[in-house]
């Protein structure tokens, strides 16, 4: 093969809103390059998003029931913070 000949890759052709230019970026499979015709469209099957929610599931320190323990924790605690200055103001 000389130089002169070049071989022509596949371009995405996805145009610009603005210039209304094709994109110029070699095209995958699916004819768009990875920025117009991305990879993945996600999980579509239930299994599939399940296994997506585990694997971005970090510590689960603010889930619902948590908030809720917390929240009695907290009040718990107030009101045991009232009746000790009630305690104290009385003398005991």
């Amino acid at each position: 093969m000389k130089k002169s000949e070049v071989i022509p890759l596949a371009l995405c052709g996805a145009k610009s809103k603005r210039t209304g230019k094709p994109c110029r970026q070699p095209a995958m499979r699916n004819g768009r390059c990875r920025l117009h015709g991305g990879k993945s469209t996600g999980p579509r099957t239930k299994k599939g998003i399940d296994a997506i929610q585990r694997k971005h599931f970090i510590h689960g320190k603010y889930t619902q029931s948590n908030l809720i323990e917390f929240e009695c924790a907290y009040l718990l605690l107030r009101k045991a913070k009232s009746r000790l200055q009630e305690i104290v103001r009385l003398g005991f």
